[in-house]
């Protein structure tokens, strides 16, 4: 039963890949799309989340060779990562900075609870940092990695239509927004549109999770 839903998953991707070239649009995202269906699958199926798990972790395995590979795009386009490195620094701060404050702030704001503050301080990180930092923070670890994924993938769906209304067309400036904003799945997102932006995105990635990192626990109480 796990290999039929892996080459189900598999299919899927693919499929969704296909509808996203042909119909552009926020609810075409690759991920989005592939992960609505897969639920939907399985709810018409009659089948509970448990079946499908042995295969989630046989394909999660892949996510570290994913990781690595973020690597190579870097590598190529390092000269020009490295002639745009000072004003990118300060763009991820400011990114991060915003991120936290203001989705803290509008939740302090609906008055919801530290537990679900503290998640949302860590939207923006990699689920596995997100996690951690939630566990650090004595907040709900499940549901700081849970908003994490469900704001990478809200990034990656309205990222691209947010820029494209703006008229943000810089390759380097979309990767930096959606590595910044919304991680791996952002990513993912901005290296389909174009090599430099998936290697902007990774580089972008990787310093505002290590930014929230080192300055959440220390600005979290301020804002709580």
């Amino acid at each position: 039963m796990t290999l039929v839903w892996i080459a189900i998953t598999i299919g899927v991707y693919v499929i969704s890949r296909k509808l996203s070239f042909k119909w552009a649009s926020p609810f075409t995202n690759v991920v989005f799309l592939s992960t609505t269906i897969l639920i939907v699958t399985l709810l018409l199926s009659g089948q509970s989340y448990d079946v499908y798990e042995p295969a989630k972790d046989v394909i999660t395995i892949l996510l570290g060779p994913a990781t690595v590979a973020l690597g190579l795009p870097l590598y190529r386009n390092l000269p020009t990562l490295l002639a745009r490195a000072r004003r990118a620094l300060g763009a991820i701060v400011i990114g991060t900075l915003s991120t936290i404050v203001v989705a803290v702030l509008l939740g302090s704001v609906l008055k919801l609870t530290d537990h679900v503050l503290i998640a949302l301080s860590v939207k923006s990180v990699t689920s596995p940092i997100a996690l951690e930092l939630a566990r650090q923070l004595q907040g709900d670890a499940a549901l700081a990695a849970s908003v994490a994924v469900a704001c990478g993938i809200l990034g990656a769906m309205l990222g691209p239509f947010v820029l494209n209304t703006f008229g943000v067309t810089d390759p380097f400036t979309r990767g930096l927004a959606l590595g910044t904003i919304s991680h791996g799945i952002g990513t993912a997102q901005a290296a389909t549109e174009h090599p430099l932006s998936g290697a902007t995105g990774g580089a972008a990635m990787g310093l505002a999770a290590i930014f929230t990192s080192f300055l959440l626990p220390y600005l979290l109480p301020f804002l709580i």
